[in-house]
């Protein structure tokens, strides 16, 4: 989780990366705190290409 600080940005972010042994890690933000991340909502992120931001607060 980490505190956003770019303008227009949620307050706070939890990232989520996936670091196989070969070939790039893969990284999504949804804008949400951990305590907040359902595996719903996890797995509408992780169906978006990495370094989007899916699962933003309505």
């Amino acid at each position: 989780m980490l505190d956003c600080t770019e303008p227009g940005c949620p307050p706070v972010e939890t990232v989520v990366a996936v670091m196989p042994p070969s070939g790039a890690t893969r990284r999504w933000t949804p804008h949400h705190p951990l305590d907040e991340i359902t595996p719903e909502l996890l797995a509408r992120a992780l169906a978006e290409p990495p370094g989007t931001t899916e699962g933003e607060r309505p």
